[in-house]
């Protein structure tokens, strides 16, 4: 599954590269990369934490609230997209 997300993801930056638009990405990639760097960071923290019995209980809760917090804090662009999703699929 890694190995398809990894080949997928790379065949997306061929695209990128053939049709010129490596200016573009880099300038979404220095814009959405310092917000990213948190929630990386998180996630792997509570993957090295689940690796260990010792703590393994401790980490479900906080993978809840990641997911929750990411949720809340970004309720509005989700909405957004969900509804242009919807639009495109021929719904409301």
């Amino acid at each position: 599954m890694n190995g398809l997300i990894l080949g997928l993801y790379g065949i997306y930056l061929v695209v990128i590269g053939v049709r010129g638009k490596t200016d573009d990405l880099q300038a979404l990639l220095a814009q959405d990369l310092p917000k990213f760097i948190p929630w990386a960071l998180a996630i792997v923290v509570l993957v090295v934490m689940s690796q260990t019995e010792a703590t393994a209980k401790l980490v479900k809760p906080f993978i809840f609230l990641l997911i929750l917090n990411f949720t809340l804090r970004n309720w509005t662009n989700l909405a957004n997209e969900v509804n242009k999703l919807q639009n495109i699929a021929g719904g409301n």
